[in-house]
């Protein structure tokens, strides 16, 4: 690879000077934007798909002073896209119970509403971020629609759809109200912190997926990370991706040093890293993608339950039967989830990627 360093002469003078590096392997991981990636692009076709989302992103200060929030990650679903709260690095020195506690914001929404959340100051971007993070669970609405639209005319059949709506609707308010508390002693449903103040700047930036199409190698090069795949923020899954990565190259890496063999010198390390990824990667990227249009289902096509209609979180909306059934499907689902131990602790390790397949 050819680059330019600069060098200092004696007298204190400097000038660049042409270099060329070699290395046995060389590993990409810089980014989606990947230089490397770029550079041998007929290596590294892409498969890529626009979520037509946007991420608005910063850092902010809470108002609470308990330092088990350092530890908790919150995130709610609004109709047209999720807020994640996530904890950063906070001092938790009982020397330091004052110190502030810092969060990451992650808001992903659509395109207007996002240059919106751009355009608010500090102070308007946290009222507008407490008022829709900082809420109780919402009841889903009527399946059949207020104005019983859908209900079958014959009086029987109309009768039991009602109760069976009215059965359903309440089994999950329960489930869902069951677990509510406010207290950080029981590990149930807590309310999100209120942020305080904005830390440093607002950003944003358009969502995609991505995905090497044919395989993170090529001679004497390994893509790691989002060098070879992006994903939806909202599973929390692209970090842990590269971190798989990162844990399957060093590891064969490893393997070829301890045997005395060139890593990258033939196919039998590399097309292991490439086919254990692949599958991996596909997979992660195939799942995210199923859960963007499964919670992107109640809102997608509509303006009711934006974060700029001012009754967003008070009012059923507009959802059509389709979209009521799919969030109540939705809703039942993660409480039965929430509510069997093994089950969400299985799901809770998947996600927090506590362990690497190989």
């Amino acid at each position: 690879m050819s680059c330019t360093r600069s060098i200092t002469n004696e007298g204190g003078s400097k000038h660049d000077e042409e270099c060329t590096l070699s290395a046995d392997l060389l590993v990409a991981a810089d980014g989606a934007n990947s230089f490397v990636r770029r550079t041998l692009g007929s290596s590294f076709p892409m498969i890529t798909h626009s979520y037509d989302r946007k991420a608005v992103t910063c850092t902010v200060e809470l108002d609470v002073r308990k330092g088990g929030m350092a530890k908790t990650a919150f995130q709610r679903f609004l109709p047209h896209g999720p807020i994640a709260l996530l904890p950063v690095w906070n001092s938790l020195n009982n020397d330091h119970n004052d110190a502030p506690i810092y969060a990451n914001v992650v808001w992903s929404t659509t395109p207007s509403e996002a240059n919106h959340l751009l355009s608010l100051s500090g102070t308007e971007f946290i009222t507008t971020l407490n008022h829709h993070l900082c809420q109780g669970p919402n009841v889903n609405p009527p399946l059949l629609g207020n104005n019983n639209r859908g209900m079958p005319h014959i009086p029987i059949i109309g009768t039991i759809a009602k109760e069976m709506d009215s059965l359903l609707r309440t089994a999950n308010t329960a489930l869902t109200m069951g677990t509510w508390t406010e207290s950080p002693s029981r590990n149930y449903f807590r309310m999100p912190p209120a942020s305080a103040r904005v830390v440093g700047p607002i950003m944003g930036f358009d969502l995609r997926l991505s995905h090497v199409q044919q395989g993170y190698t090529a001679p004497r090069v390994a893509l790691v990370g989002d060098a070879a795949h992006t994903v939806h923020p909202m599973a929390g899954q692209g970090l842990n991706l590269g971190m798989g990565d990162v844990y399957s190259l060093s590891e064969l890496i490893k393997e070829a040093v301890d045997s005395g063999m060139d890593v990258a010198g033939t196919g039998l390390f590399l097309d292991r890293y490439n086919q254990e990824r692949m599958v991996k990667g596909l997979g992660t990227v195939g799942g995210v993608q199923g859960l963007h249009e499964l919670f992107r289902c109640s809102g997608s096509n509509s303006s009711s339950g934006g974060i700029m209609n001012a009754n967003a979180l008070n009012s059923g909306g507009n959802a059509s039967g389709v979209e009521s059934i799919v969030g109540l499907g939705r809703s039942l689902g993660m409480n039965v989830v929430n509510g069997l131990g093994p089950l969400r602790r299985a799901f809770a390790e998947a996600a927090a990627g506590a362990t690497f397949s190989r």
